[in-house]
């Protein structure tokens, strides 16, 4: 036997149960791993795995807490193949949810969850799997058109209604998916993909008061999201750039209201104005805001304004002072990327982990810009742009 053979007959008892640790430096939590051992060919690989347990404040400070919190979540996940017979959707549902959620980010999740809560299950939940038909999965597409919903949360509801439906079948749950040939319908909400030109965010700007001000600067020049702006900290403000590293979670109440940013991509910094570090310091000296104390405190409990009150009592009354019709934050994002004009500056600026995201939904194209430029390449191509009168032919008698 050699040597690199000893010991492979023996089990594999080391870290067998997983282990815990602690992470995050203000909103602390417990991650669990453990060892998932799988077969590629003929030879079996280790895979590490991990998930989020909770936040210490709700598990506990102790490890054997946090471990017994991993053993039952272990155990769910090891009878998630179980199911009974003839499942309701809800039950398919929940199952496709277990089985695939690992590899989902928590926003997915999150996102994912909140769809199905509001537009699938009160639907179609209750339905026996081998009942549902493919007319009442359609009815359903078709209806939360109708009643106005965005693309975005019809396309997650169709996506993950096929494949939940064929993860049955591939299980022999079901001899045939329902969900098949389900398709998209056609009237569905536009979304509003504008930006608010210069003209639009001057005449907010004009009557704005100082922290509004401050606020609209955020947004425009810096290109945060509404739930990192909210979370900014008086220590996040560093020399020549803002630090983001936490954001709200609009659905959440207590601990959990305050999270993680969007994506991995989203944690980082970006560039500050310097005019706008000033005015920065000023806001947390004049409102002695301490170090940890957020930036925009909410008028009662405690906490940061919350995104959405911001736009309903706030944003709402300044964009009717201004005179400038319906203004959204995610509206004054999208002017950050368009004014900044390069597609790479816009991608840094705003985090996001592809060009092509910060192409396809910020970068919009300028009006004025747009002209000149048609304008130059008709110069190019056709000589001279003065305009030539065009004498109207006489028409024969």
């Amino acid at each position: 036997m050699e040597f690199r053979d000893i010991g492979k007959h023996l089990p594999r008892a080391k870290w067998g149960e997983g282990w815990v640790e602690k992470r995050g430096k203000r909103r602390k939590v417990w991650v669990g791993f453990w060892y998932d051992y799988v077969l590629v060919g003929e030879s079996e690989r280790r895979r590490t795995r991990e998930k989020v347990l909770g936040t210490i404040k709700e598990i506990g400070d102790s490890r054997p807490s946090a471990m017994a919190t991993l053993r039952q979540m272990r155990a769910e996940l090891d009878g998630k193949g179980t199911v009974p017979e003839n499942p309701t959707v809800a039950e398919i549902w929940d199952r496709y949810r277990a089985i695939k959620s690992e590899r989902w980010s928590k926003v997915m999740e999150n996102a994912l969850v909140s769809t199905f809560k509001t537009c699938v299950l009160p639907a179609i939940g209750q339905i026996r799997s081998n009942a549902v038909t493919a007319s009442q999965i359609q009815g359903l597409l078709n209806a939360l058109a109708k009643a106005g919903r965005s693309h975005s949360a019809i396309k997650k509801a169709r996506t993950h209604l096929k494949a939940m439906f064929e993860l049955a079948v591939d299980d022999k749950i079901l001899d045939a998916s329902p969900a098949r040939r389900i398709t998209m319908p056609k009237r569905i909400r536009k979304v509003d993909d504008t930006y608010a030109d210069q003209t639009v965010v001057r005449k907010l700007f004009q009557v704005a008061g100082q922290r509004d001000r401050i606020i609209l600067r955020i947004f425009v020049s810096c290109g945060l999201r509404p739930q990192e702006t909210f979370a900014l900290r008086a220590n996040d403000i560093e020399s020549g750039r803002l630090r983001v590293d936490e954001a709200l979670k609009q659905a959440e109440r207590g601990s959990a209201f305050i999270g993680e940013p969007k994506t991995s991509d989203s944690y980082g910094y970006v560039s500050l104005p310097a005019k706008l570090e000033v005015d920065l310091r000023a806001w947390v000296r004049d409102e002695s805001i301490p170090p940890e104390g957020w930036l925009f405190p909410a008028s009662r409990g405690g906490g940061p304004v919350r995104p959405n009150n911001y736009v309903k009592r706030d944003l709402a009354k300044l964009a009717k002072a201004a005179n400038v019709g319906h203004v959204d934050l995610r509206r004054l994002r999208r002017t950050c990327a368009t004014y900044l004009r390069d597609e790479a500056t816009a991608q840094g600026q705003l985090r996001h982990s592809s060009v092509e995201t910060t192409k396809r939904h910020y970068l919009k194209a300028i009006p004025a810009e747009q002209k000149a430029r048609v304008e130059k390449l008709d110069r190019e191509l056709f000589g001279s742009s003065k305009v030539v009168e065009m004498r109207r032919r006489k028409r024969p008698a």
